[in-house]
């Protein structure tokens, strides 16, 4: 079981950090949004010079790139974890690792509206929101742990969700096609409020005074 690390890719294969952390530290969406813009500008404008030419240069490109970034500190630090990560991704799997997509998908999903975002990225940004009301958030895996070993060292409210219940409920396009259940220590409506005002339908089990399970519904 972990805490759900900070957004850095959008394939689902990195579900385990789209969802962010619950700490000061984690990226806000403008930091994302601006990070990605700077990478994409410098691709387009290495391209417009002939320094990039073929699918192999743009991944070496921004691989430098990143390494750069990182070393130099360009951004705020609440970015060295998605930078990392990138760099990981993309060092493990080379071309293959299409960073140049992440990185467009990242910018086009945090400078859309919010009726016209994905499933998957309105999903984040109330997170995101309730991590700013005090919840703490908890990725469980594997998906049989139970959360309630670990709610007394949580001081204020939190809730989980199995990683692998993220996986199989979004397509790779960010598409909600099955229902996820969180369990909820806490104020269980100011939950689903959150939720609500992003376009969410759910459904609450009440399980005792502070605790619940709402569950996302198509």
């Amino acid at each position: 079981m972990s805490r759900f690390p900070g957004l850095g890719t959008i394939s689902l294969h990195f579900i385990d950090y789209l969802i962010p952390m619950t700490t000061p530290h984690a990226p806000t969406t403008q930091d994302l949004a601006h990070f990605a813009f700077c990478a994409l500008v410098a691709l387009r404008t290495a391209m417009q010079d002939d320094l990039v030419t073929s699918p192999l240069g743009e991944h070496l490109f921004l691989i430098r790139w990143l390494a750069t970034a990182q070393k130099q500190k360009r951004f705020t630090r609440r970015l060295a974890l998605d930078i990392q990560l990138l760099l990981n991704k993309g060092r493990r799997q080379g071309e293959k690792a299409r960073l140049k997509k992440d990185l467009a998908f990242l910018w086009s999903s945090f400078t859309d509206d919010k009726p016209t975002a994905s499933d998957l990225i309105r999903l984040v940004e109330a997170i995101r929101q309730l991590n700013t009301q005090g919840w703490e958030n908890i990725l469980l895996d594997p998906p049989n742990s139970e959360p309630e070993q670990q709610t007394d060292s949580v001081a204020g409210p939190v809730f989980y969700v199995a990683k692998q219940a993220l996986t199989d409920a979004f397509t790779e396009l960010g598409v909600l096609i099955a229902p996820i259940s969180f369990q909820i220590v806490g104020d269980a409506q100011a939950f689903v409020a959150r939720l609500a005002e992003w376009h969410f339908n759910t459904q609450v089990t009440t399980i005792s005074h502070n605790k619940a399970q709402v569950t996302l519904v198509l």
